[in-house]
C-alpha cells in the first residue's frame, strides 16, 4: 500500500480553467483536502488552461481531458508571480 501526500494540505487556492474555445469551465475558489491535493470535474475531450494562484503565486499550464489523458498531474508548480 502506498499514498501521496501534497505538500499544501487544507488550503485554499483561486483557480480558473478556460477550454480551447473559450469557455470558462473553473473560476473560484478550490480547497485542497487532507493530502494535499484538490479535484476538479472537467468536461472531456478538451484542452484546457488551467491557472491556480495562491500566496502570492501562480501555476499555469495546459492540461487535457481525452481517454488516453492522465487522471491525476502532479507538475503544476507555484511560481513567484
Amino acid at each position: 500500500m502506498s499514498s501521496c501526500q501534497g505538500e499544501l494540505a487544507e488550503k485554499s487556492f483561486y483557480v480558473t480553467a478556460v477550454d480551447q474555445e473559450g469557455n470558462l469551465l473553473v473560476n473560484g475558489t478550490v480547497s485542497t483536502l487532507r493530502n494535499g491535493f484538490f479535484e476538479l470535474w472537467l468536461p472531456r475531450k478538451h484542452i484546457i488552461d488551467l491557472r491556480i494562484q495562491g500566496f502570492n503565486r501562480v501555476a499555469q499550464g495546459k492540461i487535457t481531458t481525452y481517454d488516453a489523458s492522465k487522471t491525476c498531474v502532479t507538475t503544476f508548480r507555484l511560481e513567484t508571480f
